[in-house]
């Protein structure tokens, strides 16, 4: 997979790629990793009667070639697969990153530090158990929020949180103990379907706000009012003031265009140049400038996720946190919600439980707490993406500046909105072409490639569940009608690519092959199937979503979960529908609604009624 070209290392004679990888499988749950394990064993037989790994190098290499351009989507998924976990391993060292060139470093304008964020206190579990007025189950921008609100409202907060505590000071170094440490299941859970679908989420305390692009923007007007007038969320338009709090308190600031680094140029000079609409990024970040360890956690913490803004704010009003805590069931009794429990721990609460998991996490806890009914972890909404590359005679060197940097909305009636966003080589490696000396060569070439990440406001639909053994299980059924969208999105993204001046974009289907200019017209008169796309989702939202009508979801429009008193959710589990933009803002204003009735002790009629 990795023989050695233009002075990179050979794989496991100057590197070692499979015993950093093979640890870091250590991480994921048995499901995933009885996934994994078939499918290695499915490409290792892929070549017989021959096994993959005793055939001589120069036959791997010609059945790696032949196996790029398979057109079965199973045959690419494996090779995917392969690449994924070799670059995975591969890219990370310091060999492979001198050799190409590429850096991840981060910085504010002025080159100066951002002010300690205020301490968390002791977030070790005490004893068996303990009490408080409301526990929070998740630490994201959820329950962060939930937590500052009903903290400062006066009330005794508990937060409980399955991962550890890190920060600038603690994350770790090296790029696979970050993934492992900082993600659920090493960022593999999958969305199984038809392609499947990763969907990375957090599990460290402050969610996945430690780990995403600190992109802000507010939730659409259309979409508000859709949520009122479909399901009854009265208050869907009052939100501003609780956005408008949020973006101070957070640093929520626009890009400068002069500083965003090329990859946004160049997509904010192919957007200018078609003339479609589009503008610098928001972030939660303030002056930073460049930022290109995101997904490991920000390295001197510029961008203000929970653990560095509303936690601390919540402890500084008398919240307590707790990490490595994982909430097995919700304890209820005569109807009502009156703590959780996890293995050698209790937690009692006198007024309420607020769960905030997220759209994997907390439709999982109330399934198998035996809560919320047939609504719990249905209308699954992730927002498909995928990253389209394009190569730049011009040194691009998207690692300098700002990951994710310009957005066009201009085909927002398509629910496409496109994000110049580039990733670091760790995950963007195995996108790009080839297989073995043909991939390598791509990655020597990694500071030539731009890219733009294309987002579905999705329709489709899937759901999560139990496994046998009660683990996490979600599928995802994508449609041809978002495959359309998602193909026209592509399309948008390589014109605004040529428009800019890329020589050839990789629309990432293995059937499209490499686009040159001109071909945009054969491509858009192509119709793919939803099988062919590659794919990957960052949103997951509505598998306990708001309805006034308990028919049409499992949570009324104040949060509370129908049919059990003092049970709320306060996470992007509510939303009815797809949001359409990054959903963190839209989160943090769900929280304040919600954590505002929980401290008025005002009490769903709704959840009365149903009990």
């Amino acid at each position: 997979m990795a023989p050695g070209v233009g002075g990179l290392p050979v794989a496991e004679r100057d590197v070692d790629v499979s015993g950093p990888v093979a640890k870091f499988l250590g991480s994921v749950s048995p499901r995933v990793l009885l996934r994994l394990r078939l499918g290695l064993r499915a490409f290792e037989w892929l070549p017989f009667p021959h096994r993959f790994s005793r055939m001589s190098p120069e036959g791997r290499e010609r059945f790696l070639q032949k196996l790029g351009k398979a057109r079965s989507p199973i045959k690419h998924d494996l090779l995917l697969m392969a690449k994924l976990f070799s670059t995975l391993g591969y890219a990370v060292t310091p060999q492979v990153k001198g050799a190409i060139g590429f850096e991840i470093s981060c910085a504010l304008a002025d080159g100066s530090l951002p002010e300690p964020a205020g301490s968390l206190g002791d977030t070790t579990p005490v004893g068996e158990g303990e009490e408080c007025d409301v526990v929070i189950v998740g630490s994201g921008a959820g329950g962060a929020v939930a937590a500052a609100e009903l903290a400062e409202a006066g009330l005794d907060v508990l937060v409980l949180e399955a991962g550890q505590h890190h920060n600038r000071d603690s994350y770790p170094s090296d790029h696979l103990e970050a993934i492992a440490e900082l993600y659920r299941d090493g960022g593999l859970t999958i969305a199984e379907g038809k392609p499947p679908i990763p969907v990375p989420v957090a599990k460290v305390v402050g969610g996945t706000t430690v780990i995403n692009s600190g992109t802000c923007f507010r939730a659409p007007d259309p979409v508000l009012e859709d949520w009122k007038q479909r399901f009854g969320i009265d208050w869907a338009h009052d939100l501003d003031a609780d956005f408008a709090e949020a973006e101070e308190f957070l640093h929520v600031t626009q890009l400068d265009p002069e500083r965003m680094g090329r990859n946004g140029q160049l997509a904010m000079e192919g957007a200018a140049a078609i003339g479609a609409s589009g503008a610098p990024i928001f972030r939660n970040a303030g002056s930073c400038v460049q930022c290109s360890s995101c997904p490991f956690g920000c390295r001197i913490d510029a961008k203000r996720g929970m653990h560095v803004s509303y936690l601390p704010r919540a402890v500084a009003a008398g919240a307590r946190i707790r990490a490595g805590v994982e909430v097995s069931r919700i304890l209820t009794e005569d109807g009502r919600a009156i703590g959780v429990e996890a293995p050698s721990y209790t937690v009692r609460a006198r007024r309420a439980v607020i769960v905030a998991g997220g759209a994997l996490g907390t439709p999982e806890l109330l399934q198998r707490s035996g809560l919320g009914g047939g609504h719990v972890g249905r209308n699954l909404h992730i927002h498909p993406a995928c990253w389209i590359g394009a190569r730049y005679e011009e040194e691009v060197r998207g690692w300098d500046g700002v990951m994710q940097s310009f957005y066009v909305d201009q085909w927002e009636h398509e629910r496409i909105l496109l994000e110049a966003t580039f990733t670091p080589l760790a995950f963007g490696g195995a996108w790009l072409l080839g297989a073995g000396r043909s991939h390598q060569e791509a990655m020597l070439d990694f500071g030539h490639i731009a890219s733009i990440g294309v987002h579905l406001s999705d329709q489709s639909a899937g759901q999560v569940g139990l496994g046998s053994r009660g683990s996490l299980r979600a599928s995802y059924a994508l449609t041809k009608d978002d495959a359309r969208r998602l193909t026209f999105g592509i399309a948008r993204a390589a014109e605004i690519h040529f428009a800019a001046g890329a020589s050839e974009v990789y629309p990432n289907i293995v059937r499209a092959g490499v686009l040159k200019p001109g071909d945009l017209p054969g491509f858009e008169a192509t119709t793919f199937k939803p099988s062919e796309l590659r794919l990957e989702a960052f949103h997951p939202m509505g598998t306990a979503r708001i309805a006034a009508d308990p028919r049409q979801g499992a949570c009324a429009p104040d949060g509370s979960v129908h049919g059990t008193r003092d049970l709320y959710v306060a996470d992007a589990s509510l939303f009815p529908t797809s949001v359409g933009v990054n959903p963190m803002m839209t989160v943090i204003a769900f929280a304040k609604q919600v954590s505002r009735g929980v401290a008025s002790g005002s009490t769903s009629a709704s959840a009365l009624a149903s009990a």
